[in-house]
């Protein structure tokens, strides 16, 4: 399968790029579809990281403003697992423990990635890495709640692993990357209800 990039131009570069491109790309049938426009939001990568309190068997999410739900009549501040973009020269693993460390305030014990998806392939180049950190009482480093200079507000909200279940079925609308972190881990602690 192939496609051809006839045109492309930048829109708007600020947090993220903007492209428009003009483009055709090889159908089903081996022929090539006629030229149509398509939109990328461009991004960088991402981590994202469900933290589990091993001792409290709890998870421990963040709740924060998020600009776009506010346009959907629904509350925006959002209970979702820990995340950020990656910073030049980090690598996954650095990202997702600065990450935890930055909103959460603990340091990981250990750190298992769980998948790497697409956000929303059809508009967005971002690609989010998924992981979940195991967490104590001792590897407490401070109170978390964002890196200073980023404008963030982050109140911790701790999920009991066998209520999170029905905390996740209660969301009128769910994150997806907090929802596939949880039910990944509910399945592979055979700990759902």
């Amino acid at each position: 399968m192939k496609a051809d990039i006839l045109k492309e131009e930048l829109v708007l570069d600020e947090f993220f790029s903007i492209y428009k491109a003009s483009l055709k790309f090889e159908l089903f049938d081996g022929t090539m579809s006629k030229e149509v426009e398509r939109y990328t939001i461009q991004k960088g990568d991402a981590v994202a990281v469900l933290v589990y309190h091993i001792d409290r068997r709890e998870y421990i999410l963040v709740r924060q403003f998020r600009y776009p739900p506010f346009h959907h009549d629904v509350d925006p501040w959002l209970t979702e697992i820990v995340a950020g973009g990656m910073e030049d020269g980090e690598d996954e693993l650095q990202a997702a423990e600065r990450e935890v460390i930055e909103e959460t305030g603990y340091k990981p014990i250990r750190l298992h990635r769980i998948t790497k998806c697409y956000v929303s392939p059809g508009i967005m180049n971002e690609r989010v890495t998924i992981f979940v950190a195991d967490v104590n009482d001792a590897s407490k480093q401070n109170n978390g709640g964002g890196a200073e200079g980023e404008d963030e507000d982050i109140q911790l909200i701790r999920i009991p692993q066998n209520k999170s279940e029905g905390w996740l079925q209660q969301q009128e609308v769910g994150d997806a990357k907090t929802i596939i972190a949880i039910q990944w881990h509910l399945q592979k602690t055979n700990d759902s209800i």
